[in-house]
């Protein structure tokens, strides 16, 4: 019931039984009852007519950024797919000129 603890909650019980006595105190009840249920049933309602008047702006606005990124998407989409080719398809290494000899244009390893 909101931010009221019982310690509250009993004062307010204690000062409407001191204003209303103890014969017209369940009908005030009742009455107390009804009203919140009420409220909350309009703030139901409220707050559901809210949600479904956003759906269709929310769609829209979708819709809206799907097409505005869709060049994009297509554009990164070509571009992967030209960046995976096949290794098959790549020309095979160039065989080795080497016939052995260690003239290798590599430096020599340092020695340690």
């Amino acid at each position: 019931m909101g931010n009221l603890g019982s310690g509250e909650l009993l004062v307010i019980f204690f000062v409407a039984l001191l204003v209303l006595g103890p014969n017209k105190l369940p009908d005030a009840a009742r009455q107390v009852g009804r009203a919140v249920n009420e409220i909350r049933r309009v703030s139901g309602g409220f707050q559901r007519e809210m949600r479904e008047a956003m759906q269709e702006p929310m769609r829209a606005a979708e819709q809206a950024k799907a097409d505005m990124l869709d060049p994009f998407n297509q554009a990164a989409s070509a571009a992967a797919d030209a960046i995976k080719t096949p290794l098959d398809d790549a020309d095979p290494p160039l065989p080795s000129t080497s016939d052995g000899d260690d003239d290798s244009d590599d430096p020599p390893a340092p020695h340690a």
